[in-house]
């Protein structure tokens, strides 16, 4: 079970918890909410001052501050909740990689062509209105050549130019304004002329033709105009007193081939020109704004959009020109908002180029919206595919996270369905490889477990069976050794006190290992128990103890054993092996190794009782004191070293030669350090069992 608050597996992680109002940006932000909302209502019922305006901006700047930051906020303390799921992060991804710059270059294209489109929709307004400009230049020039040829018909000309003008310029306005002395060119000949014609008693007077409607009638030029031998430009007028009332237009001043009198041509861009305009360029003009250097409600310099301006995608536009103070000369500056459609700019263009009929405005859209349609889809497919990809690579992604889920679990039967044959198949192949790999080497464990816990109840039953301590006995002293391997094995050992001065010893090795080899050890400690009181002969009861076993032991089991009687009292060695290891005794400093004939005990085959009991031999000889008489295992003769050398039977027969002189137990001690010198490092393979018997005493000394 997980631990209390612990995310489950197979969950993602849990946000950290976190109080997003009780932080400065949460904080400012329903101040500033709270602020906004008041003054919002405010403003729908009065007029706000100004500085109560300017504390609004000031307010929605901190609510948009304050909304940004708490979102800043949240997607840090979020971050990992939000792009935990691996699918997640690949969709995000390929929004980063495909779609966003797809988006960037739209913008970039977007940008590009309004850009483009505002400097043509200016271009092509600025050209029709040039149109004007050159006209009512162009009337200026001719009323002043025609004048100059005949200085008497002055009004005649006048009012016959605005006449064949009428249909084409309704509105156009002209004067021929004298120069006065005091703004003469200091030209010789400018000088003379003036003179001569003062002279010829010619009275210079200003001629008028046309409406007038929309400034007074000029009657005199400024200082600037005579100075700078005539004008042509833009000039703004308030009508009826107004001055947010404002309209444009187009003057012209040039002057007599004589230099003496200036005609000046005005032409208001009314509605009719506005009009005009509009078919000729497609753009039409809308608000404006106008500096006050020119007598308008605007400050100096470019100045802002006209108010009420909406920057439309391809449909609005703006367009700035030069205006001019007729009092002063100044220049200052005039903003038009046009409402210039693409789709009649394109017709004033294409019209303009003969090529209408070659390639429709609706031919066009038909085009770009067939390219809009096409790079959707595509843009859709590619969307739709990459989320499907991401898709099967994180659910494969995910089963790999559910199996370890379920191998942390326990569960380690459970297998990924493969379904693809990538790297992400070769990986969940894997991993169910693994995971069987796992529940087998978890059988195996089971297994050696099961094993070690029956090694160690074979342990603790060899342990119960072997004596807890040598008997002690007036004339012998006892050392006995039993030192187990790694494994249990069958080695057992016992004493049994048959008389007041008769010892029975018995060393065996049980074939096997575990807990069977222990029961058969069990069942022969019983059977020696019950024998050893019986039979005074080892042959016979070697032989009685063969007959019973054989009867319960299996086919691939059987039992070494040698037994000895040691009767102090006779002085006699009697002992009889069955298959086991030879028997040392030392004598008065030479070692001897008894081995009567015999075979192993229990053999399930066919006449082995009778073969068992041929070949048995008893063997018997005289002891006397200082004699010491040893009884082992093969663990001790068939230790081995790192090259797989032997210790020996001749090699524990002469160690125990050489320590005849020390007690039994000196002896036990001596011999298990020399074959612990002699194996060195090597691991021991089998159980090292001996018992070291030192008569001290015989007959009546005994």
């Amino acid at each position: 079970m997980p631990a209390s608050g612990a995310t489950p597996p197979g969950a993602p992680p849990s946000p950290r918890d976190f109080e997003y109002l009780d932080t400065l940006a949460g904080r400012l932000l329903i101040l500033s909410g709270a602020l906004m909302l008041v003054l919002l209502v405010l403003r729908a019922f009065v007029t706000l001052p100004e500085i109560l305006e300017i504390f609004r901006k000031v307010v929605t700047l901190a609510f948009i501050v304050a909304v940004i930051w708490l979102g800043a906020l949240v997607f840090k303390y979020n971050r990992r909740l939000l792009l935990w799921r691996v699918r997640r992060k690949l969709i995000l991804s390929y929004l980063l990689l495909g779609f966003v710059p797809v988006v960037l270059v739209a913008i970039f294209a977007l940008t590009s062509g309004f850009v483009l489109y505002t400097n043509v929709a200016a271009y092509v307004f600025r050209e029709g209105f040039k149109d004007f400009e050159d006209d009512v230049q162009q009337i200026a020039e001719t009323s002043a050549i025609e004048i100059g040829r005949s200085p008497q018909t002055t009004q005649a000309a006048i009012d016959r130019k605005v006449i064949n003008l009428t249909q084409q310029y309704p509105a156009l306005s002209l004067a021929v304004l004298p120069v006065t002395a005091s703004v003469q060119p200091s030209e010789k000949n400018g000088a003379a002329r003036q003179t001569r014609t003062l002279e010829k008693g010619i009275q210079l007077q200003a001629a008028y033709a046309g409406a007038w409607r929309h400034v007074p009638v000029p009657t005199e030029l400024p200082q600037w105009v005579a100075v700078g031998r005539g004008f042509q430009g833009v000039l703004a007028y308030a009508t009826n007193g107004q001055p947010d009332d404002e309209h444009l237009l187009v003057r012209a001043v040039v002057p007599t081939p004589d230099g003496t009198r200036m005609v000046l041509a005005d032409l208001p861009i009314d509605t009719e020109m506005v009009a005009k305009l509009d078919d000729q360029t497609g753009a039409r003009m809308g608000e404006m704004t106008v500096d006050k250097v020119c007598g308008g409600t605007a400050g100096q310099g470019p100045g802002p959009a006209p108010r009420g301006q909406v920057f439309s995608l391809f449909r609005k536009s703006v367009f700035f020109m030069d205006c001019t103070d007729w009092e002063f000369g100044q220049k200052g500056r005039v903003s038009i908002a046009l409402d210039a459609p693409l789709s009649r700019l394109y017709g004033r263009l294409a019209s303009a180029q003969r090529a209408r009929a070659d390639l429709p405005w609706d031919y066009f859209l038909a085009v770009l919206g067939i390219l809009a349609v096409l790079f959707l889809i595509i843009q859709g497919s590619a969307l739709f595919f990459g989320a499907a990809l991401a898709r099967s690579i994180t659910s494969a992604v995910h089963e790999l996270f559910v199996g370890t889920a379920r191998v942390q679990q326990g569960d380690f039967g459970h297998r990924i369905q493969i379904e693809s044959r990538d790297q992400l198949g070769d990986l969940a192949d894997s991993f169910n490889r693994m995971s069987a790999s796992i529940e087998h080497l978890l059988h195996v464990q089971r297994e050696k477990q099961r094993l070690d816990d029956e090694l160690r109840i074979a342990r603790d039953i060899q342990k119960s069976l072997l004596p807890v301590e040598p008997p002690r006995m007036s004339g012998i002293a006892i050392a006995d050794l039993c030192e187990p391997a790694r494994e249990v094995g069958g080695d057992y050992y016992d004493f049994f006190e048959i008389g007041p001065r008769q010892l029975g010893v018995l060393v065996a090795d049980v074939s096997g290992k575990g807990t069977s080899a222990a029961l058969y050890m069990a069942e022969l400690k019983g059977l020696m128990l019950a024998l050893s009181h019986e039979q005074r002969s080892p042959r016979q009861l070697l032989i009685d103890v063969n007959r019973r076993l054989a009867e319960h032991l299996d086919n691939r089991s059987f039992i070494t054993m040698t037994y000895a009687i040691i009767d102090l009292e006779a002085a006699t060695l009697t002992l009889a092996r069955a298959g086991h290891t030879p028997t040392i005794v030392v004598s008065a400093g030479a070692s001897h190794l008894i081995t009567p004939e015999g075979m192993v005990l229990g053999l399930r085959l066919p006449g082995a009782g009778e073969r068992f009991e041929q070949m048995l031999r008893e063997h018997s000889q005289p002891i006397a004191a200082g004699d010491v008489i040893v009884l082992y295992t093969d663990g001790i003769t068939e230790a081995m070293d790192a090259d797989g050398e032997l210790f020996g039977d001749t090699a524990l027969a002469h160690v125990l030669a050489s320590q005849q002189h020390l007690d039994a137990a000196g002896i036990r001690e001596r011999v298990l350090r020399e074959v612990k010198a002699f194996v060195g490092d090597a691991e021991p393979h089998d159980d090292m069992t001996m018992v070291v018997i030192k008569i001290t005493a015989t007959g009546e000394a005994a």
